[in-house]
């Protein structure tokens, strides 16, 4: 299969812009997780067959897949350097793990799948908002790789090509290391489609097939240059001054089904008819495409503030405060209400503190010695607050405080 004619140069930029901007999401969630500055840039994208895959440059490595559960079909699969992985374990966990003792166990395993976890959740977010519509993914499954066969023959499936996208992360300046993502062709044509119009692929590959280039002799050449003169004679045979002197300024070649051209009426007019190269896709779709374009380019944009406005201010004019009995009047019944309000009061005669264990020993009978003397005055507490001091006293059976002291500035304890 020729990988050069599944997506158009076109096509190839619109899924590295989408992927940027996923993952430039990404990289915002993985930045406030490990509390640095992460960056995520500049997307290669390839579309590579099974032989021409290899991630040699990033051994050893491992793999990270997230399948799409809804919204969009399909699986993407992460290739990191274990070293990579290692160093954002250790940026997480705060603590710093030897080359030869750093494994997939079952916490670095969890600490990668976290990580993963936020940084694909972020990106399904962006993707959403991207795309219109709701994307979710499953949990990611960590995994080693040892060899390039064992990926090939679980993702390559049928030696399908797939879609290859390297990018560069930077942790602050710890870090600066390369990524693989890798999608099947279906599931970045669906992101295409949902990007781009319906008719889009159908127009190019129309214009593809128009403007293939074909090897073809010189005598062909001549004859393709002869045929525009034979075509123009069914031209309308009247024509007046006016529309005579307009004809001039129409130069263009317009490309016929042949591939070939065919020219307008001021070339009959004394100008021979010459062969033209292939016409590009039509003025109006390449001027949506870069609408298009410019689009994703200010969706990875900071949304700047509004520009301030001249806000017109004015003093606020009160009403004069009444001097009249009303004020106190109303005073007056906030207070009655104010004094229906109930209140705890308690007494404290004195405190002490003790052991765990001495407190565990206490039994019937147990004596404990307060931090108060015989006579001295015990506390008034007011909701919590001490407020007074007084002496205790028997009221009918009943103990009572008879109060010494009212405190100037009670604070409570």
């Amino acid at each position: 299969m020729d990988c050069n004619n599944i997506f158009t140069p076109i096509e190839i930029d619109a899924i590295g812009e989408i992927l940027n901007i996923s993952l430039g999401a990404s990289a915002t969630a993985i930045s406030t997780m490990l509390n640095t500055r992460v960056d995520i840039t500049t997307p290669r994208v390839r579309i590579v067959t099974d032989e021409e895959f290899s991630f040699e440059e990033l051994k050893p490595v491992i793999g990270v897949e997230i399948t799409y559960i809804s919204g969009l079909e399909g699986k993407n699969i992460m290739l990191l350097k274990r070293g990579d992985v290692k160093l954002i374990v250790e940026l997480l966990m705060g603590v710093e793990i030897a080359d030869d003792e750093f494994e997939l166990d079952e916490m670095n395993l969890s600490a990668v799948c976290e990580v993963m976890n936020q940084m694909m959740g972020a990106s399904a977010t962006a993707l959403s908002e991207f795309l219109n519509k709701t994307v979710n993914i499953s949990t990611p499954v960590s995994f080693e790789l040892h060899s390039e066969e064992e990926f090939k023959k679980k993702y390559f499936v049928q030696a399908q090509p797939m879609v290859v996208v390297n990018f560069v992360l930077s942790i602050d300046n710890k870090l600066k290391s390369e990524f693989v993502n890798v999608m099947s062709v279906d599931l970045a044509k669906k992101l295409l489609n949902v990007f781009l119009p319906s008719e889009y692929r159908e127009d190019v590959d129309m214009n593809i097939e128009e403007n293939s280039p074909k090897e073809s002799p010189a005598v062909e050449m001549s004859q393709a240059s002869v045929a525009p003169s034979q075509a123009i004679d069914i031209t309308p045979p009247v024509s007046t001054p006016q529309a005579t002197a307009a004809m001039p300024q129409v130069t263009d070649v317009q490309p016929s089904m042949g591939g070939h051209s065919v020219a307008n009426t001021s070339q009959v007019e004394g100008i021979p008819p010459t062969a033209s190269a292939p016409q590009p896709a039509p003025a109006a779709l390449e001027q949506q495409m870069q609408q298009l374009m410019m689009m994703m380019q200010n969706m990875q944009q900071i949304v700047q503030p509004p520009a301030n406005k001249i806000i017109n201010t004015r003093p606020v004019n009160y009403n004069p405060l009444e001097e009249a009995g009303t004020g106190k009047e109303a005073q007056e019944e906030n207070l009655d209400l104010l004094m229906g309000v109930s209140l705890e009061i308690s007494v404290e005669i004195g405190r002490t503190q003790g052991m765990v264990k001495d407190i565990l020993e206490y039994t019937k009978g147990t004596l404990v010695v307060l931090d108060k003397l015989a006579g001295d005055p015990v506390d008034l507490y007011v909701n919590g607050r001490c407020i007074a001091r007084g002496d205790v006293v028997v009221i009918d059976d009943n103990f009572g405080i008879r109060i010494s002291e009212i405190l100037r500035n009670p604070e409570g304890e």
